[in-house]
């Protein structure tokens, strides 16, 4: 599958959400409902919460809570790629996301180290 980068550094395309969402898979995308739900609690009611075509698409961002992602919303309305191309990177907002997330960070450390930053 196409790489497609979200802005906190999540790969879309290894996401079970983006994978079962593109291959049209219903049962895909309630069993990702399903272990969503069970992994981080409320919030993932239906399958339907789990459509997403990747959040910096520009398309359908429904997937859980993509569709309210600070980090989304922030970083879509700063026009930038990913949050390492941000001015502002490791502002307040990403340091919580990385505390649940921290592979992330090692994700958008390189991300940022390729650009010289």
């Amino acid at each position: 599958m196409t790489k497609i980068q979200a802005y906190c550094g999540i790969d879309c395309g290894e996401c079970e959400a983006y994978i079962a969402t593109q291959a049209n898979d219903r049962a895909g995308l309630e069993a990702t409902a399903k272990k969503w739900a069970e992994q981080y609690g409320g919030g993932v009611g239906s399958w339907e919460a789990c459509v997403c075509d990747g959040c910096s698409s520009g398309r359908r961002t429904s997937a859980a809570h993509a569709a309210t992602c600070a980090i989304r919303v922030c970083a879509s309305g700063r026009g930038v790629m990913t949050c390492a191309h941000c001015a502002d990177y490791g502002c307040a907002t990403l340091q919580q996301f990385f505390a649940f997330a921290p592979s992330l960070k090692e994700k958008l450390e390189v991300i940022r180290k390729g650009l010289g930053k």
